[in-house]
């Protein structure tokens, strides 16, 4: 399988500059490591069972709808939106819904984020992508993965489909081993479509007196910006986030002035 990665601070298995882990966290959350490290698990479970007919374009940020897709996996059965999340817990599927166990009453609670509605939403922001390109007729399959051992979902048909990691070996022999429906002309030109879509969000164009580019159907607009708020990429810190930053420089000083002040009494 070959593996693009898109992400802006890769997470080269927790082996990153200290800095960069700190930039890291205060720009996309304190769950970025964990998401992290579920990401690499999936990674490494297709690496060991797709071969180079795949293509795993990874954090692929999609700058017309403010979104980053965890991973998009192309290959010879079709294009899917894979959702890989640490969550733990025991909790609920049926169609859209997506519910956690009350350890006190054992009743299922809607549990945010609704893992089941964002992973559809990310499916169909990559088909509006595909579509736009002129592939009106792709589909996009959503897939959640959970990669925490001791998570359960009860799924009782479920909008998208659900893997535990108990199930992931299983899942990329699946993948493996189904007929294939694209051949590798569509896959080049669905991959080229999609880092086109990059290319065009980078670009500096002036600002058009009006919101413009893509968009979701205007019936999805409410349920995306609710369901996929906290992966959206952010420019600017929030005041929590800057007091933060600030308490680890003022702490990297007192550390380097203690430092240099035990070289001058040892001196």
């Amino acid at each position: 399988m070959i593996v693009r990665d898109f992400s802006p601070i890769p997470y080269q298995g927790g082996k990153l500059p200290i800095s960069d882990l700190i930039k890291a966290m205060l720009q996309y959350g304190f769950s970025w490591p964990a998401e992290m490290k579920s990401q690499d698990l999936v990674v490494l479970y297709l690496l060991r069972s797709l071969d180079n007919s795949h293509t795993l374009l990874r954090n692929v940020f999609l700058p017309d709808v403010e979104v980053t897709i965890p991973f998009i996996l192309i290959g010879p059965t079709g294009v899917i939106v894979i959702n890989p999340s640490p969550a733990t817990g025991i909790y609920r599927a049926e169609d859209n819904t997506w519910a956690t166990m009350n350890k006190r009453d054992d009743s299922f609670r809607p549990a945010k984020p609704n893992l089941i509605i964002r992973t559809t939403l990310l499916a169909r922001a990559v088909k509006t992508i595909l579509n736009e390109a002129g592939f009106p007729e792709m589909n996009v399959d959503g897939i959640l993965i959970l990669t925490d051992p001791s998570t359960h979902v009860d799924a009782i048909r479920p909008d998208v489909r659900v893997v535990l990691v108990d199930g992931l070996e299983r899942f990329a022999v699946q993948l493996s081993t189904e007929a294939p429906t694209l051949d590798i002309d569509v896959r080049r030109k669905l991959i080229f479509a999609i880092e086109n879509a990059l290319e065009v969000g980078e670009q500096e164009l002036p600002l058009p007196a009006e919101p413009a580019g893509r968009s979701l159907p205007q019936t999805l607009d409410t349920g995306f910006d609710q369901a996929v708020k906290p992966l959206r990429k952010k420019a600017n810190f929030s005041r929590r986030q800057w007091l933060i930053l600030g308490a680890f420089v003022v702490a990297e000083v007192v550390i380097l002035l203690i430092f240099m002040l035990m070289i001058i009494i040892t001196a």
